[in-house]
């Protein structure tokens, strides 16, 4: 569960706690869908693990645009058999880097840097049929890629995660830094939203935003230097109870039927799409 923070205020410290809060309630967001026991969330996560980045890579060795499209399809057909807020993950995951990265490749795909037939525009300045065909792959490469991966982080548990890959057999140091990695981030964050709520809870009177991005900027070392002594303590006592960097989880990692029905289906999904790009090209 995140922490409440209840702030109120319009101030810069008042942002700030915003977005520690916000980052906290992912957290919990995450949590409430990976356990809902649908579709994805019953699944063996090494089957996951593998579907989801043979979906990725297809995608971003693909150069037809009627199978990016088909792509972006599964992953929210995928989304809606899981139970996912729909509206969420679109915004999530179609929203934002896909459209700035679409719209960051225009300019490519114009006439000042792209020669070829002109589809939209005038004679000085148009855009060409490849070059917009260009950016569409852009913009539908990440999107996949974000859909796929925000499925698969949002329909497993991140202990059930390590788990998985540590069964393909990944390097253990890896993952034990990416476990760390991913605490610390709250760990930082938790120890940030302290020390930002308690220099609000103690201003009187309207403060600037430029005393709170400093007060934010000198505070950056302390949290730092607060937040590596207390890991280390807390990976001696890990160490001190048995931890070899083995990332351990509550759940039995059994591939059973539905698991190879599933890894099946997705194979027949990759063979259709395949064919289907021959045919519409």
């Amino acid at each position: 569960m995140r922490k409440s923070v209840n702030v109120c205020g319009t101030g810069f410290l008042a942002h700030t706690l915003d977005r520690f809060a916000a980052l906290f309630e992912n957290e919990l967001y995450n949590d409430y869908y990976s356990r809902n026991g649908k579709m994805l969330q019953s699944l063996d996560p090494r089957i996951k693990v593998i579907v989801v980045l043979a979906f990725i890579i297809y995608g971003n060795f693909t150069t037809s645009l009627v199978i990016l499209l088909a792509l972006g399809i599964v992953a929210a057909l995928y989304a809606a058999a899981s139970g996912l807020h729909m509206s969420s993950y679109l915004r999530r995951t179609w929203l934002y880097l896909p459209v700035l990265l679409f719209l960051c490749s225009l300019p490519g795909a114009s006439s000042l840097l792209t020669h070829g037939t002109p589809l939209i525009g005038n004679k000085t300045f148009y855009f060409t049929a490849a070059g917009l065909q260009m950016a569409c792959r852009i913009g539908l490469r990440t999107g996949d890629s974000l859909a796929f991966a925000f499925l698969l982080l949002m329909t497993t548990r991140w202990t059930d995660l390590m788990a998985g890959l540590r069964a393909l057999h990944l390097p253990s140091l890896f993952i034990s830094v990416l476990n760390m990695a991913y605490r610390y981030i709250f760990l930082i964050a938790e120890t940030g939203s302290s020390m930002m709520q308690a220099r609000y809870l103690r201003t009187v009177g309207r403060r600037s935003a430029r005393s709170g991005r400093q007060y934010m900027g000198n505070s950056f070392g302390r949290i730092f230097v607060s937040v590596h002594s207390f890991s280390e303590n807390i990976y001696d006592a890990m160490v001190l109870r048995g931890y070899d960097g083995t990332p351990r989880t509550m759940r039995c990692l059994k591939i059973q039927a539905a698991d190879w029905l599933f890894l099946l289906i997705n194979i027949i999904i990759l063979m259709i799409l395949t064919v289907g790009g021959y045919i519409f090209g």
